[in-house]
């Protein structure tokens, strides 16, 4: 074969290599969370779809805004030149600069997890936290429907915490204002700190005479926090708590008893979906809309809302380990 012809084959194939390289979609991911165990999973999971399309990822994992800012994060992500930027904010009002700065590189958001509030978002993939609470509430008050009880909410400034509260609070007011549950604590914590959740828990105790029935934990940190707290107390009878995430310690508790309830959602499932949606932002196809969300801004922001599932020491089986979302190892030990 005459070299000429042979440098001619070898310049096409090295156009088609460039070509399907610069093709390639690339997406970035700003994870602005704390210690909770389902963020690490979910970062993988994304990672992986992002791999099966066929898409480049990067990812920063951001827990305390050091040593750089998630801002700061999300800049390099843009300008490193993605085309979808998939958020979790640590902040959910305070994503304004980001956002800005998106729109200035033509960069697509996807709000996951929890909503930015305020500004005008291309999409959000997340939970139906307002039918999680109600299912919360519902069984809270089909066990306790007289006592006190204690509500410690997330973060005032994460959207989930009173989207949350508003859907359990439509089966526990009724039977606040018949007098028949005494609210002993209702607050937010701040930056869904746990030490200070177990200080807040701590002192309503005390303060009511060491009485107490019933907690309503926004996430299964917060439920372990109180479960340790009605141990150090010596608290005697009884107490419901409720958390949330079905993480594997929450899951032990409900077999031991200490913990009542938690939600499992399906954050494989969640996880997919937001990179799924990036993918078709990328490529310039429809995405996919289940639902309308309010963020309080001026629009109404396209999502896709997933649900999740209540789980107790009865369906902890059928719901958790037949379907195979756990093993029987993992929450049953050895």
């Amino acid at each position: 074969m005459p070299k000429r012809l042979l440098c001619c084959i070898f310049l096409v194939l090295m156009y088609v290599s460039g070509c399907d390289d610069a093709q390639k979609p690339k997406i970035g991911i700003s994870f602005g969370v704390g210690e909770a165990k389902r963020w690490p999973a979910e970062k993988g999971y994304m990672e992986e779809r992002a791999q099966e399309l066929g898409m480049e990822v990067e990812t920063r994992f951001n827990k305390a805004d050091a040593p750089k800012t998630q801002m700061q994060d999300c800049f390099e992500l843009i300008d490193s030149g993605i085309s979808v930027l998939i958020l979790i904010p640590r902040d959910a009002r305070k994503a304004n600069e980001i956002l800005a700065y998106a729109k200035k590189k033509n960069v697509k958001v996807i709000s996951y997890a929890r909503a930015v509030m305020g500004e005008d978002i291309d999409f959000f993939v997340g939970y139906d936290t307002y039918r999680i609470g109600q299912s919360l509430g519902l069984h809270l008050t089909e066990k306790t429907y007289k006592g006190n009880l204690a509500i410690l909410k997330g973060d005032k400034n994460d959207f989930n915490s009173p989207l949350l509260y508003d859907g359990a609070m439509i089966s526990i007011r009724p039977l606040v204002e018949r007098g028949a549950i005494h609210m002993i604590l209702d607050e937010y914590v701040n930056g869904w700190s746990v030490d200070l959740a177990k200080r807040m828990l701590t002192d309503a105790i005390i303060k009511n005479d060491y009485k107490i029935d019933a907690v309503f934990a926004h996430n299964d940190i917060f439920a372990g926090a109180a479960a340790e707290v009605v141990k150090e107390l010596g608290i005697k009878n009884p107490v419901i708590i409720t958390g949330m995430d079905a993480e594997t310690p929450a899951l032990k508790r409900l077999l031991k008893g200490t913990q009542d309830a938690t939600v499992y959602m399906d954050l494989k499932s969640m996880a997919y979906t937001a990179v799924n949606e990036a993918y078709n932002m990328a490529t310039k196809k429809k995405p996919n809309v289940n639902s309308e969300f309010d963020n309080e801004s001026k629009f109404k922001i396209d999502a896709f809302l997933i649900n999740g599932k209540l789980i107790t020491r009865e369906n902890i089986d059928r719901v958790l380990i037949a379907p195979g979302h756990f093993t029987h190892e993992q929450i049953y030990g050895n």
